[in-house]
């Protein structure tokens, strides 16, 4: 609940919130996308650019809390809905009863049906994770700051509160791919062909925070 102990003042929106609000546009027009095309291909066009708007939220939230950020891929074979598939972002920073831990800074948004994160397509793909109760806007459990402190395993790439990168490798890749989960929970990829080609691409994190769109399926291996 929002602190209504001082008054409201009107401002402007800054430049920051304004770039926050234009990324979710962007996640929610991908999303819209979806509903209209069907396919691998297709689909995993969208899911690149709601990954994009994913990162660029949360390097937005970094530098307007002035906190560390956390792009964050769910990571739990005990739910498949999920699993690889469901993306959010937490920061760093205190609730309302003044706790300081993980935060959710959105609901957290699902890629559509047979697009997967996949850790394991790219040696440079981070494989940093953590557990959190997510989303929630009370601290609760996610009070470690290295290893988030809950229950549900995450992956995740990270930003500093000035919103540069804070992974461990200066171009971090985020790769994802069209497939299927077989009964053991294991990502089996969709047969590549030259016709289908494109059914795995990437997100790279730059230094200075900004990120690089890879669509070319033969530089994702």
């Amino acid at each position: 609940m929002f602190n209504q102990t001082k008054p409201v003042r009107c401002q402007a929106f800054t430049l920051i919130e304004l770039l926050v609000v234009i990324s979710i546009i962007l996640i929610a027009s991908s999303i819209i996308f979806i509903g209209g095309n069907s396919g691998g291909g297709a689909s995993l066009s969208s899911s690149l650019r709601i990954v994009s708007g994913i990162a660029q939220g949360a390097r937005g939230q970094a530098i307007l809390k002035n906190a560390e950020t956390r792009l964050i891929i769910h990571n739990d074979e005990t739910d498949l809905e999920k699993y690889r598939r469901y993306f959010g972002i937490v920061y760093w920073g205190e609730d309302s009863a003044g706790n300081e831990g993980w935060l959710a800074a959105t609901q957290g948004t699902s890629l559509p049906d047979g697009i997967y994160f996949d850790p394991d397509l790219v040696g440079s793909a981070t494989k940093d994770t953590m557990t959190l109760d997510y989303p929630r806007i009370n601290v609760g459990e996610n009070t470690t700051r290295a290893s988030g402190g809950g229950t549900v395993d995450y992956y995740y790439y990270k930003f500093n509160s000035n919103g540069t990168s804070a992974n461990a490798q200066p171009n971090a890749w985020l790769p994802i791919r069209a497939g299927n989960l077989n009964a053991a929970g294991e990502l089996e990829p969709y047969k590549e062909t030259s016709e289908n080609g494109f059914l795995k691409a990437a997100l790279i994190f730059r230094k200075a925070g900004t990120t690089t769109p890879v669509t070319d399926p033969e530089a994702v291996k």
